[in-house]
């Protein structure tokens, strides 16, 4: 018992003195380093914080030999203490002399991919850790590609001492395709209406060129993040979309199966404005409350929190009121959402002093800078901030964009870091169609950052039994740098069709600046110039073979256009309005003013009812005593007259239609149910046209002022070989001489 008491009285003793020992600190100790024969001693005092003239706190030891290790320029690392000197000893990693990726004989591309995305480089420090980590990062990134399943190994040669190679062995899989999509849970909306959401698609023969249709998880978080935002401008915002995961089918097939639960639907309540701020006065809190109050009694859309809150924030900058406004969500009562928008006096300014921009190896920081909200000097602004991150998303050349703010010491300024992450932005597409009358293929190549600076470059070819269309062009969102868009767009044509009686060829050149004069309206102004060829055919009337010859035509043209949908695709509400003028005069063979007004209308009536009504009005009239060139005349288009043959209506010339000098269509339509399984993938209209193309320049044509209509059902689907679309019309009026197409289908697309 004695001999225990004993014990544990030395234990507790030489505890004490040991933590004693370790909790000492050593005043102005010397420091000794061993081992390092390439990092400097500065670096690793650097590192630790430490100097030759310093306190070092000994319980700190197990934290200093982290930190060395952290820097992965060492495999072991030790510290020891011996009287008033700290010694470090330590063993370099060695350095990587050559990186080898084997088994990508026939992927060229992906090789120099993968080694643009991996760390471990040539004269870089080798590391077990990073090798580790590299090689998740290459499997990460082949999956991003569609490549699942792959087989990959390294191995690491020793070359002398201090010197490595490393070899990565690929075994590259095929790559998947995506062959189903699935969504599953309380989703409220069809499948198909769904898929229109998501940028991945299903795979089809047609998409031979497509990436779409190849699984990705950065494809899967996008679709999720595009499923949300649906869900929550269409009333759902309580949505949860837990997953969305690629499943293995067999070998080089995937489905994409996503969650979602909508919950209820809600509706705006109560909306109140709460002003804090003693900037404003009552006439600008009674504009404001005005702007709020269309929220009441809508349905719950987040775009038009965003909308209002956008509104609200430039009113405040345009009357140089120094506030911000914020909005905040109450579900006070079932089913229904108040709002509260709070305005609040900025006290504390704060200046942006430096801007910062990393991660943007192609892209120029000019591109970047020119779609920021704020520059240096500005008030800093969180809403500002949001902003640039949504327009620099929206351009499609960032995976990921990111903007810290740090604010200075002592400083009314901050600097802002715009950090980005840059995506692959060339595209290669092909597609095929087919229909009553015509069939084609087409192929297009596309670079959206071209060179990186932000142009938008494009090159397409078509080619059909009655038409080949060829064109490249560009677009210069920032001409200049003045914020205006530049266009250009070289093309080449030739047509013929069988009720024609003549060919038509064109090349020619049209090049164009657009604005933003007020929001969501904008002004496009352009020249033109072509050169087109008529040749007519030796059974061809002697009217049309006197229109037989070349022309020039030079042009100045311009475009006003007013967009109010609440989005571009897929449209549910809104409007649009345009129109617009071309005058060929100086040098053309034949003078002429075209003129050209169109617009549409959206109301979503339910879920699954969506009323449209499009119209269009076109004109084109000779200002000399020439007669419009053929290949210029007006004709309805299969979209503006259903349930008539193509070109088969109007001004005719010896049982040949010519195209007229006046149109006008008006189209009204809407969606409904159809009661077919989701897993059909098919989406289905009521619709009713009412069109006319009449008015000739020249003795001869029969033309008629008869109203031609139709009514119809419409039906597309998403089959296993592409998208189909069957149209079956009626004509309810028509002239004697037209010819009518009571059913049309349309297979194919671009993909």
């Amino acid at each position: 018992m004695m001999l225990s008491r004993i014990f544990l009285v030395c234990f507790f003793f030489g505890f004490a003195n040991f933590n004693t020992a370790y909790s000492e600190i050593l005043k102005n100790p010397s420091i000794k380093i061993i081992g390092n024969k390439i990092i400097s001693k500065e670096t690793i005092l650097n590192t630790l914080g430490l100097s030759n003239n310093i306190e070092i706190d000994t319980n700190q030891l197990n934290l200093y030999q982290q930190k060395i290790l952290s820097t992965g320029f060492f495999s072991t690392v030790s510290l020891e203490l011996n009287l008033n000197e700290l010694i470090i000893k330590l063993k370099e990693n060695p350095i990587i002399d050559y990186v080898f990726i084997e088994g990508l004989k026939d992927n060229k591309n992906v090789e120099e991919q993968i080694f643009k995305i991996i760390t471990l480089k040539e004269n870089t420090v080798f590391s077990e850790s990073s090798l580790n980590t590299n090689t998740k990062k290459i499997n990460s990134f082949l999956a991003s590609l569609g490549y699942f399943k792959n087989s990959i190994s390294y191995e690491v040669k020793q070359v002398n001492n201090d010197r490595v190679n490393i070899f990565f062995n690929i075994d590259l899989n095929k790559k998947f395709t995506i062959k189903n999509i699935f969504f599953i849970g309380d989703k409220k909306f069809s499948s198909s209406r769904l898929k229109d959401v998501i940028t991945s698609t299903q795979d089809s023969w047609f998409s031979f060129f497509s990436s779409t249709n190849t699984p990705s998880n950065e494809r899967v978080d996008l679709d999720i993040s595009l499923l949300k935002n649906f869900y929550l401008n269409h009333g759902y915002y309580d949505v949860q979309i837990p997953s969305g995961s690629i499943e293995i089918v067999n070998n080089n097939s995937a489905n994409l199966v996503f969650v979602i639960n909508a919950g209820q639907l809600y509706k705006f309540n109560e909306v109140v404005v709460l002003n804090e701020s003693p900037s404003l006065n009552d006439s600008d809190l009674k504009f404001i409350k005005k702007i709020v109050s269309s929220l009441n009694g809508n349905d719950y859309r987040l775009i038009d929190l965003s909308n209002l809150r956008n509104k609200i924030t430039d009113y405040l900058y345009k009357n140089n009121i120094d506030s911000e406004v914020q909005y905040s969500l109450r579900k006070e009562t079932p089913n229904n959402i108040d709002v509260s928008f709070e305005i609040k006096e900025i006290l504390n300014k704060q200046f942006v002093g430096n801007i910062v921009v990393s991660g943007n190896d192609i892209t120029e920081e000019s591109v970047i800078r020119n779609n920021l909200f704020f520059a240096e000097g500005d008030v800093v602004s969180n809403l500002n901030i949001e902003k640039s991150k949504d327009k620099l998303k929206s351009l499609g050349f960032f995976k990921n964009v990111s903007i810290f703010k740090e604010d200075l010491k002592n400083s009314q300024n901050s600097n802002l870091t715009v950090k980005v992450e840059e995506n692959a932005t060339g595209e290669i597409s092909a597609g095929a169609g087919v229909s009553n009358s015509d069939a084609s293929i087409s192929f297009s190549l596309r670079e959206k950052n071209f060179l990186g600076k932000g142009i938008d470059t494009n090159a397409n070819v078509t080619f059909g039994t009655e038409r080949v269309i060829g064109s490249l062009g560009f677009s210069n969102p920032d001409f200049n740098e003045t914020g205006n868009t530049l266009n250009n767009r070289i093309f080449v044509t030739s047509t013929y069709y069988d009720n024609a009686a003549y060919k038509s060829k064109s090349i020619g050149d049209n090049l164009s600046l657009s604005y933003e004069i007020f929001q969501n309206i904008s002004l496009e102004t352009g020249l033109g110039i072509s050169f087109d060829s008529i040749d007519t055919d030796t059974s061809a009337s002697n009217l049309i073979k006197s229109r037989d010859g070349s022309y020039l035509t030079n042009k100045v043209f311009y475009n006003v256009n007013n967009d109010q949908r609440d989005r571009k695709f897929q449209t549910k509400n809104g409007y649009t309005f345009g129109f617009g003028q071309s005058l060929a005069y100086f040098g053309s063979d034949i003078p002429y003013l075209s003129n050209n007004i169109s617009g549409s209308f959206y109301n979503e009536f339910s879920q699954e009812f969506i009323g449209t009504i499009k119209y269009r009005v076109k004109s084109i009239n000779s200002i000399n005593s020439k007669d419009i060139m053929l290949s210029d005349r007006i004709f309805l288009s299969n979209s503006e007259l259903r349930g008539f043959k193509h070109r088969s209506v109007g001004p005719m010339v010896d049982n040949e239609y010519i195209g007229g000098n006046y149109s006008y269509s008006t189209n009204f339509s809407t969606s409904f149910p159809n009661g077919l399984p989701d897993k059909w993938n098919t989406n289905s209209s009521l619709f009713l046209d009412v069109a006319n193309v009449w008015g000739v320049d020249f003795d001869g044509p029969e033309d008629s002022s008869k109203i031609r209509s139709s009514i119809g059902i419409g039906v597309s689907w998403v089959s296993p070989v592409g998208p189909i679309s069957f149209t079956l019309a009626e004509a309810i009026s028509k002239d004697s001489k037209d010819e009518v197409e009571t059913f049309s289908f349309q297979l194919g697309g671009t993909f």
